[in-house]
């Protein structure tokens, strides 16, 4: 039996927690392997964890005592993570402790920003000290080669249990935005697309999922613009998500920086037509006028001409959601991303590695 140690978080609101648990639920029931979460963000009392800073110090030692038990018993360490201080507060210490502890690790980088954090000549030297390095996107593959940093790319998956295709066969106005409310998802620019297509379908309405610390920016913008039809939710938990879906008819997002969102694959499982702006890696997974309409970063009238395109067009909406489908059947299944998941944790299991300055290469 393979034993892994996945680090990754638990409990933040995320694509690194949704793709983890992917992980560690598809390969639950499978006798060659054990998976074990470390989670970057141990429980709290409900007071502490409220304090930014002082939560972060208080976790520092519950996280670094997990590492050490469940990377002692682990033959893999699989590592999520993220650019900036999430990096340093969580994938250094982890990795530190992994190569001292002589586990291969297998670092899983999620990040749209990650040319600005590579540009940092630590950073590159810190992953190199991974053992592999593993992307969902052929997006940051691109980058980390221009900075001589290879690895190889596993997709994420939707959990095709939970979002469930609806062929719809003629689409209402009715749209949701499924992000974060923080400024790198630009919500507001969705809000204002909306707005021009209410002008011209009065029965539009637009579901806002999602909390952060915009969210009372956001609200301002649509109470100070009179733009009628907005529903806020705040934040819903992932298994909620589809049920969400499943009440709208098109996916909009509006994001500036962005790599693989979940968001998106999901959308393409339950049946929605989608049109986002094409930053980061986006273009990566959704191709302009095949499997979904692409817009400039920044663009309300574009977004909002986009969509009413395919409320014009359901021949056009109806093609694109058939070839949504069809990428999760051939790229986003479980099945496809379990075979890479298996093939690199064979390949790293049992094998002991020392704090030597370069990064191994596996065979094969």
């Amino acid at each position: 039996m393979i034993r892994v140690c996945v680090v990754a978080p638990a409990h933040m609101t995320g694509g690194q927690r949704i793709a983890a648990r992917t992980v560690i639920t598809g390969f639950a029931d499978d006798p060659d392997f054990r998976l074990e979460l470390q989670p970057i963000d141990p429980p709290l009392p409900p007071w502490l964890a409220g304090i930014r800073g002082l939560r972060t110090i208080a976790r520092m030692p519950l996280y670094l005592g997990g590492l050490v038990r469940r990377i002692g018993r682990a033959d893999v360490v699989h590592i999520y993570t993220a650019a900036f201080w999430p990096f340093v507060l969580t994938t250094l210490p982890a990795l530190v402790l992994a190569r001292l502890m002589g586990r291969p690790v297998l670092l899983n980088y999620h990040d749209g920003r990650a040319a600005e954090h590579l540009a940092w000549r630590w950073v590159r030297w810190t992953l190199r000290r991974a053992t592999v390095l593993v992307f969902p996107s052929e997006f940051l593959r691109a980058i980390f080669h221009r900075f001589a940093l290879d690895g190889e790319v596993v997709f994420n998956v939707p959990d095709i249990e939970q979002f469930r295709f609806r062929c719809r066969e003629r689409l209402s106005p009715t749209l949701i935005s499924c992000r974060l409310l923080e400024r790198l998802y630009a919500v507001e620019n969705t809000l204002r697309a909306f707005a021009l297509i209410r002008a011209a379908k009065a029965d539009a309405r637009l579901i806002v999922i999602g909390g952060g610390d915009q969210e009372e920016r956001l609200k301002a913008i649509v109470r100070d613009e009179r733009i009628e039809g907005v529903e806020f939710h705040g934040p819903v938990t992932h298994r909620e998500v589809a049920a969400w879906f499943d009440r709208a008819d098109i996916f909009v997002n509006s994001s500036r920086a962005d790599n693989m969102p979940n968001s998106i694959i999901e959308a393409f499982a339950s049946g929605l037509p989608v049109v986002t702006t094409r930053p980061g890696g986006i273009p990566f997974i959704v191709e302009h006028e095949r499997n979904g309409l692409l817009v400039e970063v920044d663009d309300p009238d574009a977004l909002a001409a986009a969509v009413l395109r395919l409320l014009d067009d359901p021949a056009l909406a109806g093609r694109l959601v058939q070839e949504g489908r069809r990428d999760c059947r051939e790229r986003y299944s479980w099945e496809v991303a379990r075979a890479h998941w298996s093939d690199l944790y064979g390949r790293l299991a049992h094998k002991r590695v020392s704090s030597a300055p370069e990064r191994e290469v596996l065979a094969g």
